[in-house]
């Protein structure tokens, strides 16, 4: 407290009760603030204003935070956008990719086959050519006709063929 002259307390005594009334009449101090009694763990009436225990004060900022709603900024909405489309675009492709593994692996079955029962495993020899094998796989058929399901069967793209190559020819 400073020293006042006696001008200023006679102000001061005038205008104290003024400035009183001014407070009590406007909203000043609470701008857009809701009555502390509305909010969950606010202040009843009959309690003091101000707490000195810093638990129950932190305790009702945390009440007071936690009813607030949840506003976002263009950035937090555009990273939450992203975020969506990653996602999207996650499930999608792995749903291609159970879908096109299915697609693919009943493609290599054949031409609805059993490999064990009807199909003999052959090892290509250095000089062996698809009509050789196809020949020596069914002697009495045409051997374009076996050479044609020996490559359908094995899931080949044509009649090359490498020494040590494992293929499936159909048993007669």
């Amino acid at each position: 407290m400073g020293i006042t002259s006696t001008a200023e307390q006679k102000l001061d005594a005038r205008i104290r009760p003024d400035i009183t009334v001014m407070r009590s009449v406007t909203s000043y101090p609470r701008r857009n603030r809701p009555a502390l009694a509305v909010l969950p763990g606010g202040l009843e009436s009959g309690q003091a204003t101000a707490s000195s225990d810093p638990g129950v004060v932190a305790s009702r900022a945390a009440a007071a935070a936690s009813c607030a709603p949840v506003r976002l900024t263009r950035r937090g909405r555009i990273v939450l956008a992203v975020v969506a489309v990653m996602l999207v675009a996650i499930v999608a492709a792995l749903v291609w990719l159970a879908v096109a593994g299915r697609a693919q692996a009943a493609d290599r079955v054949g031409s609805g086959r059993l490999v064990n029962h009807e199909m003999l495993r052959v090892v290509v020899r250095p000089g062996d050519t698809m009509w050789d094998i196809a020949v020596r796989a069914d002697p009495g058929a045409d051997p374009r006709a076996v050479i044609q399901q020996i490559i359908d069967d094995n899931g080949l793209t044509g009649t090359a063929i490498l020494a040590g190559q494992v293929l499936w020819v159909p048993r007669v």
